[in-house]
């Protein structure tokens, strides 16, 4: 019971096959695409898979704890590319060939970036009086044990894992990683917090789970 409690706080999604529908937590599309240079991600979508249809390329993509597929304009892409995505409209079923898709989302508006592009477009200030959590890693030892303040963006929700709700959130400083926060409150995937608590750091729970760097018990602001 032990281990799939962690797993559940920690894991990440398992991939999904090309007919088996997307998670239930798909982010909701809107039916226009977005404005030149304006992209609708939470994290940066990472492509899992590419099929080549006709006239549109396909893409299995992970966008924080989301996995779906994406119908794009045809364009080159490569399994590890990182996407800026629009919006638009979900499709309940794309056929390519003879493989039938299900859930696509039809985005007309698509960027392949490096890190510090997605960083750029998607990166947030620190809270007034707090730090990046680039800052915060870079001064773990001489903080830990005091309080401190981020402001980040949820990447993963885990609600009632041993009595609190753990979040993962990212505000762009760095290239890679993110930072775990579990609190009585919550914010849902997507949304901007911001968060105070004391600083832990090298907090092993045992199972191969190992945070560099936790808050807990942390007392959030919801934007």
């Amino acid at each position: 019971m032990l281990i799939s409690l962690l797993l559940l706080a920690c894991g990440s999604p398992a991939p999904k096959t090309p007919d088996t529908p997307t998670p239930a937590t798909t982010p909701t599309p809107t039916a226009s695409p977005a404005a030149d240079d304006t992209f609708a991600n939470v994290a940066p979508a990472k492509v899992l898979e590419v099929v080549d249809c006709a006239e549109r390329t396909l893409a299995r993509v992970q966008e924080a704890q989301w996995v779906f597929w994406v119908s794009l304009p045809k364009q080159p892409l490569q399994v590890e590319d990182q996407l800026l995505l629009g919006k638009g409209p979900l499709l309940t079923a794309v056929t390519c060939g003879e493989a039938t898709y299900n859930d696509v989302v039809v985005i007309e508006q698509a960027k392949v970036v490096n890190a510090e592009q997605a960083q750029a477009a998607l990166g947030l200030k620190p809270p007034e009086g707090g730090l990046s959590i680039a800052e915060l890693v870079a001064k773990r030892a001489e903080l830990a044990g005091k309080p401190v303040k981020v402001r980040g963006r949820v990447v993963k929700l885990n609600k009632g894992i041993f009595g609190k709700n753990w979040m993962h959130i990212v505000d762009g400083s760095q290239a890679e990683g993110d930072l775990t926060i579990t609190s009585d409150s919550f914010a849902e995937v997507g949304q901007v917090v911001t968060a105070s608590a004391t600083l832990t750091i090298d907090k092993d729970l045992g199972f191969g789970y190992f945070y560099s760097e936790i808050l807990e018990d942390a007392a959030l602001t919801v934007e």
